[in-house]
């Protein structure tokens, strides 16, 4: 697996933080539509990524080869050193 142990932080913008964080409130609202509610993981996911711990492209690696491996995503954030 590709872990990255530790990534560099990524200082962002007090406007990029809100921008995102709107981004990830509508994408909620969305998915809540269909009945779907934010799970843990998808919120450590949400402020890791806000914290800049870690890309989003990162994170989408990760899983997926997460996944491939353990056939599941369960576990996967607590397996995580950014999370």
């Amino acid at each position: 697996m590709n872990q990255v142990m530790d990534p560099p932080v990524k200082t962002r913008a007090p406007e990029e933080v809100a921008r995102m964080k709107e981004n990830f409130r509508q994408i909620d609202a969305i998915f809540a539509l269909e009945g779907f509610q934010p799970t843990a993981q998808s919120r450590a996911i949400d402020a890791a990524v806000l914290a800049g711990r870690v890309t989003e492209a990162q994170v989408i690696e990760e899983m997926r080869e997460y996944a491939m491996e353990h056939k599941t995503t369960r576990g996967f954030i607590e397996s995580r050193s950014w999370a």
